[in-house]
Formats: C-alpha cells, sequence, structure tokens
C-alpha cells in the first residue's frame, strides 16, 4: 500500500504541477503583444521523496539588455522633441524660394523700391513699396511670436515632464516596496517585477536614467548627469513653469532634490530624454534663432536709417522707414532682445497713420536736417537708389547670432533661414539613428523577455503528454487498488 500510495502522489502532485504551466503558458499567450510583459515559467524542484511541486515563477529577463533599451528610449525621446521643434521653426522661416518666406518678402522689398526707382513721382509705387516693408515688418513680428510660442510651449511641456516623472516616481516606490518586502504571492512578485520594468521604460523617455541593484532586489535610480533619482523614496523634481512668455523672458530651471539639472549653470546636468531637449530648445536652439531674427529687424532699421543733411552733419542717424519704437536705432553689431516683435512702419511714411508714403523718396522722418531732396523734385531718385544699395552692402551683426559677423541683409536673411534648415536635417539625421537603435535595443530585448507563441504551442503539447502520463498512473494506480480490495473482500 505504501508504494501505491507514494505513486499516487507523485501523479498527483505531477498534474498539479502541469496545471500550474499550462496556466501559465494560457497567460503568456494572453499577453503575447504586450511589449512590458516578459515571459512567465515555473520554477519545478524535487520533494524528500521524488513528488515534483512549483517553488516560484521565473521571468525571461536580461538586466544589460533592458539598460540598453532605457539608453535608447531616452536618446530616441530626446531627438524627436528636437526635431519637432525645429521642424516648427523650419515652417516659420520658410523657404527662402517661397513667396511667404522672411527672404522673399525682403526680395518683394527690393523689387518694389526697384520699381519706384523707376518713376519717384508715382504715389502708387510710393504705397507698394510701403505695403511690401510692411509685410517685412509683419512677417518679423509674426517670426518672433511664433519663437515665443516654440519657447512657451517648451516650457510648459517641461513643467508637463516633471509631473509626469513625479507621478512615475510614486508608481515606482510601490512596485519596488513590494519587491524589497517580498509581500505577496510568487505570481505577484512577478507582476511587480514587470510592473517596475514599465515605469522604467516611461521614466527613461521623459529623463535619462542609470540604475543600480542593491540587495533584496532594491533598484536606486540616478538622473544622467549624477542626481539621484530614487533611493528607498523618490526625490522631489521641482520646476516652476512661466504662465507668460516674452521674447525677453528667461525660463526656470529644473531641480532634484534642490540641485539644478537645467540651465548653462547647473552643476550636474541632466541629459537624454525629453526634459533635457525641451530645455535646449527653449534655453539654447529658439533663442538663437530669436537672435538671428533680432539681428535682421536690426539691419534693417539700420540699413534705412536717415542721416543728416546738413552741410556740416552733427546730428546722430535717425529712424527712417524702419524702427524701434522703444529705442529708435539699434546699436550695430549687438543683439537687441526681441527686436523682431518690436519692428515697425515709422508712422511719419504710413498713410493709415496720417504719414506720407512719398517720405520714402525724399527722405526727412527723422526732422528737417534729415531731408535728402531738398529740391522737392517729384523726379528725385538718390534716396531710393540707397535705399536699394543697402540690401547689399555688408553691415556688422552680433556673431552670438551663430551666422556671419559681416554680411548683407539679403545674405544674413538666406544665411539664417539655411541655418535653421540645416539644423533641422541634422536632427533628422539623428533621430534616424536614435530611432533605429531604439528599434533593435527593442528587439533584442523582446527576443529575450517577448512571448513566442509557437514556442508557447510546443510546450503546451509537452505538458499534454505529462498531463496525459500521470493520467495513466493514476488509472492504473486506480485499477491495481480496486483489484486489491476485491481480493480482500
Amino acid at each position: 500500500m505504501a508504494t501505491l500510495s507514494s505513486a499516487l502522489n507523485y501523479a498527483l502532485s505531477g498534474l498539479s504541477v502541469t496545471a500550474t504551466q499550462s496556466a501559465l503558458v494560457s497567460r503568456n499567450v494572453s499577453y503575447a503583444r504586450d511589449e512590458n510583459y516578459t515571459r512567465k515559467t515555473a520554477e519545478i524542484y524535487t520533494l524528500p521523496g521524488g513528488a515534483p511541486a512549483v517553488s516560484g515563477y521565473g521571468r525571461s529577463m536580461d538586466k544589460q539588455l533592458l539598460e540598453k533599451f532605457l539608453g535608447s528610449a531616452s536618446g530616441a525621446a530626446g531627438k524627436q522633441v528636437t526635431l519637432d521643434a525645429l521642424g516648427r521653426m523650419s515652417a516659420t522661416m520658410g523657404d527662402p524660394e517661397t513667396d511667404g518666406s522672411l527672404a522673399a518678402m525682403m526680395g518683394k522689398l527690393q523689387e518694389s523700391l526697384r520699381l519706384y526707382e523707376t518713376n519717384p513721382a508715382s504715389t502708387t509705387l510710393a504705397s507698394s513699396a510701403l505695403e511690401a516693408a510692411r509685410a517685412l515688418a509683419g512677417k518679423l513680428n509674426e517670426t518672433s511670436e511664433a519663437i515665443v510660442a516654440i519657447r512657451s510651449d517648451a516650457d510648459a511641456a517641461m513643467a508637463d515632464s516633471v509631473d509626469r516623472i513625479n507621478t512615475l516616481l510614486a508608481q515606482f516606490k510601490v512596485a519596488n516596496d513590494s519587491i524589497v518586502r517580498g509581500t505577496g504571492s510568487a505570481g505577484d512578485l512577478s507582476e511587480n517585477l514587470d510592473q517596475r520594468d514599465r515605469i522604467l521604460k516611461l521614466l527613461s523617455e521623459e529623463i535619462g536614467i542609470r540604475t543600480t541593484t542593491r540587495p533584496n532586489n532594491d533598484i536606486l535610480i540616478y538622473a544622467e548627469g549624477g542626481a539621484v533619482l530614487f533611493e528607498g523614496s523618490p526625490r522631489a523634481v521641482t520646476m516652476q513653469a512661466t504662465p507668460l512668455f516674452g521674447a525677453t523672458t528667461a525660463g526656470q530651471a529644473v531641480f532634484i532634490d534642490g540641485v539644478a539639472v537645467t540651465g548653462p549653470s547647473a552643476p550636474m546636468p541632466a541629459s537624454g530624454g525629453k526634459l533635457s531637449s525641451l530645455a535646449a530648445v527653449r534655453d539654447s536652439l529658439s533663442l538663437s534663432f530669436q537672435n538671428q531674427v533680432d539681428e535682421i529687424a536690426s539691419g534693417l532699421i539700420r540699413s534705412f536709417a536717415e542721416t543728416d543733411q546738413s552741410a556740416v552733419p552733427l546730428l546722430p542717424d535717425a529712424a527712417g522707414l524702419f524702427t524701434d519704437p522703444l529705442s529708435g536705432i539699434p546699436p550695430a553689431g549687438i543683439i537687441s532682445p526681441g527686436l523682431a516683435a518690436r519692428i515697425a512702419i515709422n508712422p511719419l511714411a504710413d498713410p493709415t497713420q496720417g504719414g506720407n508714403p512719398a517720405l520714402i523718396r525724399d527722405g526727412g522722418m527723422g526732422g528737417p536736417a534729415y531731408v535728402y531732396n531738398q529740391q522737392a523734385s517729384p523726379s528725385y531718385q538718390s534716396r531710393i537708389g540707397q535705399l536699394l544699395e543697402a540690401f547689399d552692402t555688408a553691415i556688422a551683426f552680433d556673431a552670438a547670432s551663430g551666422l556671419a559677423g559681416q554680411a548683407s541683409l539679403k545674405s544674413f536673411a538666406v544665411q539664417s533661414a539655411a541655418w535653421v534648415e540645416a539644423q533641422r536635417q541634422t536632427a533628422q539625421s539623428e533621430m534616424d539613428v536614435a530611432g533605429a537603435i531604439r528599434v533593435r535595443a527593442n528587439e533584442s530585448l523582446l527576443r529575450v523577455t517577448g512571448v513566442n507563441i509557437d514556442q508557447e504551442m510546443a510546450a503546451l503539447l509537452d505538458l499534454e503528454k505529462s498531463y496525459q502520463a500521470s493520467s495513466k498512473v493514476i488509472s492504473v494506480i486506480d485499477a491495481m487498488l480496486a483489484t486489491l480490495l476485491d481480493a480482500v473482500r
């Protein structure tokens, strides 16, 4: 009887183990399309006496591949942010070959002045030149507003990213504590490990991270740059969003546990992920574009400025067709922040404000001493010719704009458009590479952690055979016991 009882126990244990394994196969198949799910297997051990039993659940995971994926996901997310921002800048500046671009509008003004030069007495051509100038100033205003919108959106996105980071860190603590304390069943532990890895993947898209595993499977999270994000408990990630942005507004830094991780003076600068790229868009990339547009506005005002026409010139230059309502004429070779947002047509030449477009030909917007057409001749061309020459005359620009320090107005505008497009193309190339690396890393990770339906079906067939074998043993033992009992009766 002892031998038959032992055999029956072994068979029943085998059925239980097979049922557990079959349930895991079914679960694996159910979550086969979930990239955050790791394939589960039952860990079998032998009890004293030889009966099988399930000791726990195993996960298909490779820590090095996971770390590789986290880095690639962080890089791809950051590159996408940069590419999106540069796409908006490129659309704002426009292709120099299209009518709505800044360079094209500058060309339209030059052409309008050229036509006006052929017939200086024409009030229609004077008005046409003025409207071309108004459109150019409006384009500069519009471009500056678009840059401010890009910076404002980046600032708001940074605040959202900070909120997501804090939320993910709070979720990470719940999963991590359950793993460290070992609470719940073996199945619960496996699910918590999956949940913790899923949170790390999402977190890596927001900010570049590194992890260190400590005793009891506890994980410590660092931001790229060294700031601690999680050590037993989440560290506070803070940022004060800027509600209203202007051309000269400076955004606030992001802090981790009170230490700045964005901005030029950050002691532990974060890198990777959306957050650092958004900070670069807000504080560097868009500012460079803003500086270029401001310098174009400055060049227009200076090139169209009027000079003292007295026999002995003593007066400073005065604003001509273009003006800055706040300061008049900006200094040469020095960026005037926000100038593109302020540049406007001189009211004295604007008929909608009571002005006279003929002042483009005659001068005098700065006062009597600045009149070029002293004889009030309707055929006077010299001043218009000077304005035409200004488009191709090299003037000083601030090298901090990232472009040439000496260039003509036209070439500087074209260089700015080319700079934006070059930046966009570079970002596109980097994004293509980063995206490909992310896909490869994900594929490599899934080959280890993912569920292969064919493999699961093959395992299910093996389990079916094991089940049949255990069932057969139980049937044989049942028949033997029945025979034994009949003999006893």
